[in-house]
Formats: structure tokens, C-alpha cells, sequence
């Protein structure tokens, strides 16, 4: 519980039900969860870019609850641009959006890129 705290920066008091999802991840090393991040992330990460286009369009998508209308406005994108990323993501990362269990990995990297990083 101190680690959610101390990776968070935050002082302050915390119930354990407030924490949702992340209980899941109290007991999980911080090295595995860097690495988890960087197995999804790193194949949309250039050699001269820490974050990218895909990388932030993509966790941007997440973050609008996956509309694209949301997530073009967003990024202040043509909704055809977003789809062009969307499925160059797909080809990268090798995975399905449409598909649950490769919808729901993605997912939980964001969620985790977001919280742990």
C-alpha cells in the first residue's frame, strides 16, 4: 500500500477500496510492470522519439473510451488520419484492437503507463 502511495507521489491517506483496479498490482514487482509497459510500448517508439505519435494516439483512444470521434478531435486529427494510425498500432504491436483479450492488454498498458510511469 505504501508503494501505490510513494510511486505516486502522494502523501496523503488512502483506503484500501479506493485503490480499484490497481490492488491487482500492489504485489507485482515494479520491474515487471516496467517491463510490461515497455513490451507493448516499445515497438511504437523510435529511435529518436521517447514518446511518439502512435503512442499518444494510441493512449488517447483508450482514454475516449475508444471513440474515434473523441480521439480525432483530441488530437486535433482527421478521423481517416486517426484510422490510418490506428491500424498501423495494429501492425506493430502485431495485435487486433477489435479483438477483446488484445483490446484489453493494450488497455491495461495504458492504464498502467499512465499510473506507473
Amino acid at each position: 500500500m505504501l508503494t501505490y502511495l510513494a510511486s505516486r507521489n502522494r502523501l496523503d491517506v488512502i483506503r484500501y477500496e479506493d485503490i480499484g483496479l490497481n490492488r491487482l498490482f500492489l504485489n507485482q514487482q515494479p520491474e515487471e510492470i516496467a517491463q510490461f509497459i515497455d513490451e507493448v510500448f516499445l515497438p511504437l517508439t523510435s529511435d529518436n522519439e521517447q514518446k511518439t505519435e502512435l503512442e499518444e494516439t494510441l493512449l488517447t483512444y483508450f482514454e475516449t473510451n475508444r471513440s474515434a470521434t473523441k480521439t480525432a478531435k483530441k488530437l486535433h486529427i482527421h478521423i481517416n488520419t486517426l484510422y490510418q494510425r490506428l491500424r498501423k498500432i495494429e501492425h506493430l504491436l502485431q495485435l487486433d484492437l477489435s479483438d477483446n483479450e488484445d483490446s484489453l492488454k493494450i488497455q491495461l498498458a495504458c492504464h498502467l503507463r499512465s499510473t506507473y510511469s
